[in-house]
């Protein structure tokens, strides 16, 4: 039971109350509250709430609640053990760069609210002032949502989670349909060849991934032990990851992201010149960074090999890596290949993400159907 005391010599009412057998107390302080009498008022109203909440099962201890949200994050952590290493990186450098700078990190997490969590995802703005996406976004209230559950269990926090109100859905971007770029067959060469011009040794790298599809993280993570010249095969089973806090060597994206892949012959050829040409006895990496003890990094391929490569061309610069896994699909298809195929060369868990991601290449794919059906109708009427 909480009851209120007079303390003279302090100036201040105290409330003294005891929960799972520990004495606990708060002072109320005249001055700061308008004098004597509203002192006691608030002292007494905040009696009968932790008499209230100690009755419900709901006793939230209001000096424990006042841990930041960011020292709570290093008393719990972020992740759980048995989680994909490819996610407990996303997480925490979700958490790295989108939270942890801002002041939101150091707000007492029993007074994180709705509009706090909405008021920053709708601030955050990239260096040049862009909003971020909406899977940026999507994954910075995700890990909000993880450490607030965190905090509901450990009965810092009372009622629903902060991070899933509608407030904030609310300043959550939507969905935008990415618009792809498509390199064809002369494109895809010509960067092949001017690369070629000035790194020799890293220019494979283009038609690689321009007809197998792999993401960038998988064909920077690739050794000559990936790849069976025998077979014609290069098998995908690792990722690397620029910023990872808990290692750059990652599983790959997904469990379906595990796969071995076709290599067609002229690309396999070029593998096998590469190797004869650039592969260094103490390194394994098929794209090593300077003193090999790493993959290079997608930012040092882009900025340095990519982009000057496109700007010598006269190319859009827009041109990324992730558009030579496009391009795999494009030319695919071009090639004759169906749906599903296409969707196991990419590592993608069910063939509707395919559909969906590719949908304008496939527009087609209805009309074909109908036209089959209507020869093989014609063969018997």
């Amino acid at each position: 039971m909480a009851f209120v005391k007079r303390n003279n010599n302090a100036g201040s009412w105290i409330v003294r109350w005891r929960v799972n057998g520990q004495e606990k107390s708060k002072s109320f302080n005249d001055k700061k509250l308008g004098g004597r009498v509203e002192a006691k008022v608030i002292a007494e109203q905040f009696s009968k709430t932790v008499e209230a909440d100690i009755v419900r099962g709901e006793y939230i201890d209001p000096q424990r609640n006042k841990i930041s949200l960011s020292d709570f994050k290093h008393e719990v952590g972020l992740v759980k053990l048995n989680q994909r290493e490819t996610t407990k990186a996303t997480l925490e450098i979700i958490w790295e760069t989108y939270i942890a700078p801002y002041d939101i990190a150091h707000m007492p997490i029993g007074t994180l609210k709705g509009n706090h969590i909405s008021k920053h995802i709708k601030g955050l703005r990239k260096d040049n002032g862009d909003e971020y996406s909406h899977s940026t976004i999507v994954k910075v209230v995700e890990v909000f949502r993880v450490l607030l559950e965190k905090a509901i269990d450990d009965e810092l926090i009372k009622g629903k989670n902060p991070a899933t109100t509608t407030m904030v859905k609310d300043w959550i971007p939507k969905k935008q349909k990415a618009k792809h770029i498509y390199l064809d067959m002369f494109q895809v060469n010509a960067i092949y060849k001017q690369v070629e011009k000035t790194h020799p040794q890293l220019a494979i790298a283009i038609p690689l991934i321009a007809f197998t599809g792999l993401r960038s993280g998988e064909f920077r993570a690739l050794t000559y032990d990936d790849i069976d010249f025998n077979r014609g095969t290069v098998t995908v089973s690792k990722s690397f990851t620029d910023n990872a806090p808990s290692g750059r060597i990652l599983d790959p994206k997904t469990d379906s992201s595990f796969r071995t892949i076709q290599l067609d012959s002229i690309t396999l050829n070029r593998l096998r010149e590469h190797k004869e040409n650039y592969k260094q006895g103490f390194c394994n990496y098929v794209f090593p960074n300077k003193s090999c003890n790493n993959p290079i990094t997608g930012r040092n391929f882009k900025q340095r090999i990519l982009k000057p490569a496109l700007e010598v061309l006269g190319m859009d610069m827009d041109i990324d890596l992730h558009t030579f896994r496009h391009t795999s699909v494009y030319l695919a298809r071009l090639g004759g290949a169906d749906l599903l195929s296409i969707s196991k060369r990419l590592g993608h868990k069910n063939i509707s993400i395919t559909a969906d991601h590719y949908s304008d290449l496939f527009e087609e794919t209805d009309k074909e159907v109908a036209q089959g059906l209507e020869k093989l109708q014609q063969e018997v009427i």
